[in-house]
């Protein structure tokens, strides 16, 4: 029972640090194509609806879904998942509230995919004249995002499994310890 208790203790960990590095991300995403903001001419239109449209309605979903990342080690905090083994009712709260958490990773990465199918397509030739002279594409960023929600699922499911085993164990020590108790 203590290894397992460890285990969720663990997972529990590594949830709250990826839970933080995707808040991080969001920022540094949001950031990260700042300099493609207040374009004026025509021939930079695409640019300008792609930073004001398609990025910024991006940015604030995805940023929506880090702020529920952190929800989620609050509920952990306050349901006291870090010290002890979760009740039925704090195992389902953890368990919808972990496969929302899955369910907006993968939308993340299904549109991050999506936002750099489109980055790759726009006509960056005419951004030197408002300014922009060495202005190179960068999808770095894109990548290490796909990468960070990827980890993100792998330590959703991770936790959620390590939660219920150590709820499972739990409960079978306790009807095996009143078995034991009857006899």
């Amino acid at each position: 029972m203590q290894k397992i208790f460890k285990t969720q203790k663990i997972t529990a960990g590594i949830y709250l640090v990826m839970a933080v590095v995707v808040f991080i991300f969001t920022l540094v995403f949001m950031t990260e194509y700042k300099d493609l903001f207040g374009l004026k001419l025509k021939q930079n239109s695409q640019i300008s609806f792609f930073h004001d449209s398609v990025l910024q309605t991006f940015n604030r979903q995805i940023f929506l879904l880090a702020l529920i990342g952190i929800l989620i080690v609050l509920f952990s905090f306050l349901l006291e998942i870090y010290s002890k083994v979760p009740d039925r009712f704090a195992l389902i709260i953890m368990e919808v509230l972990l496969l929302a958490c899955c369910a907006g990773a993968v939308y993340a990465m299904t549109n991050i995919q999506a936002v750099q199918a489109f980055y790759r397509t726009l006509d960056f030739q005419y951004l030197k004249l408002e300014g922009m002279v060495d202005y190179k594409p960068h999808f770095t960023t894109f990548q290490i995002g796909l990468l960070i929600y990827l980890l993100q699922i792998v330590a959703c499911v991770g936790y959620g499994i390590a939660m219920a085993m150590s709820h499972i164990t739990f409960v079978k020590n306790e009807k095996k310890g009143r078995m034991e108790n009857e006899q």
